[in-house]
């Protein structure tokens, strides 16, 4: 699945809004909805915060895995 599926499934999954999200990585709901649509980079510190939210690994949900818009590839 790619990231920005992944990262949507969870957030509805667990009933947690973008707004929510945002704050929990200090960001305006639109710079998350623009991380989370592939549109923006992640930070490593906010990939913590959102692996740590959802109680996953970090690689669980941004490595390893091809997304649509923001370069990340499978791995070989």
């Amino acid at each position: 699945m790619a990231v920005e599926k992944e990262l949507i499934a969870l957030r509805i999954e667990k009933n947690i809004s973008r707004k929510e999200m945002a704050k929990v990585i200090g960001v305006t709901p639109e710079t998350y909805r623009k991380k989370e649509l592939g549109e923006n980079d992640w930070w490593g510190t906010e990939m913590f915060l959102v692996a740590n939210k959802f109680n996953k690994r970090i690689d669980d949900i941004f490595l390893n895995k091809k997304s649509t818009k923001s370069g990340f590839d499978k791995a070989s």
